[in-house]
């Protein structure tokens, strides 16, 4: 082995071991757990979303002109992704998050060209986190702007791959950032929606045309005890012209004694 590769070696571990701090501190887990929990309590309301999730990635997936490899963008617990499908497919699979569940370790345990990486597909959670520290005068404009964010780009990376899978990420970018920043009293309602928008349009851009699918959440409804619809607004602020010729279905999210959460959801190949 090359000495240039053992120092690779140990700047790849470093990196990695900065993205589990980071995501430690923004509790990237809680949020996995907390969604798999609801997921556990309302299998049967999350089975017409999950079934619809899947066979859209599939169906994407068989146009594809290429089979050599696929990738899978916040993956968490994969519970909508078909893997197991995708990783006979495909000669690899590879699945990113800024943290894996032990869980997810576990069930593609025997599956050998599945791959887990650990990458924050935000580019901006490191920054956010290392920024608090730097900046007397912190603000979103500036994360937005920083050197350090403008300069990682994923775009030719992704188009190494034949197969891009956004799945119900896009509309859930920004949540553990903004709710970080707000417990330090850092970000305002305003600020946080124009961080989220921002995050989002990144996270489109990013994509590879021609050969990307995106599935997420565009709209949330809650309806009271009673059944009466209290609100409904957007939560993912896409351009109409960067959705094609999409799918639709509702995302029965929770449902208990104080009421109902719907998400609109949208599948479109991109």
């Amino acid at each position: 082995m090359w000495l240039t590769d053992i120092f690779k070696r140990k700047e790849e571990d470093s990196a990695e071991r900065s993205l589990r701090r980071v995501a430690k501190r923004l509790r990237y887990s809680k949020y996995q757990l907390q969604y798999h929990y609801d997921y556990l309590t309302g299998y049967r309301d999350w089975s017409s979303h999950i079934s619809n999730t899947r066979k859209f990635i599939g169906d994407c997936a068989r146009r594809c002109f290429g089979r050599r490899s696929c990738v899978v963008l916040g993956s968490g617990f994969c519970l909508d992704v078909p893997v197991l499908e995708l990783s006979r497919m495909f000669d690899n699979v590879f699945l990113v998050d800024i943290h894996h569940p032990r869980r997810i370790n576990q069930r593609i345990k025997e599956t050998k060209n599945v791959h887990l990486v650990t990458e924050d597909i935000t580019k901006i959670a490191t920054e956010a986190f290392n920024s608090i520290n730097h900046y007397k005068d912190f603000s979103v404009d500036m994360l937005i702007h920083s050197p350090y964010y403008n300069s990682a780009n994923y775009s030719d990376t992704l188009s190494t791959f034949d197969f891009v899978i956004s799945v119900n990420t896009l509309s859930f970018l920004a949540e553990p950032i903004n709710a970080y920043l707000t417990r330090l009293r850092l970000i305002d309602d305003i600020a946080a929606t124009t961080l989220q928008t921002f995050l989002q349009q990144y996270h489109i851009n990013m994509l590879p045309k021609g050969k990307s699918c995106i599935i997420s959440p565009i709209s949330q409804r809650y309806y009271n005890s009673d059944g009466l619809q209290m609100y409904d607004h957007s939560i993912a602020y896409i351009p109409a012209t960067a959705i094609r010729d999409p799918q639709s279905w509702t995302w029965n999210y929770s449902n208990d004694h104080t009421g109902r959460i719907e998400y609109g959801v949208k599948a479109w190949e991109y």
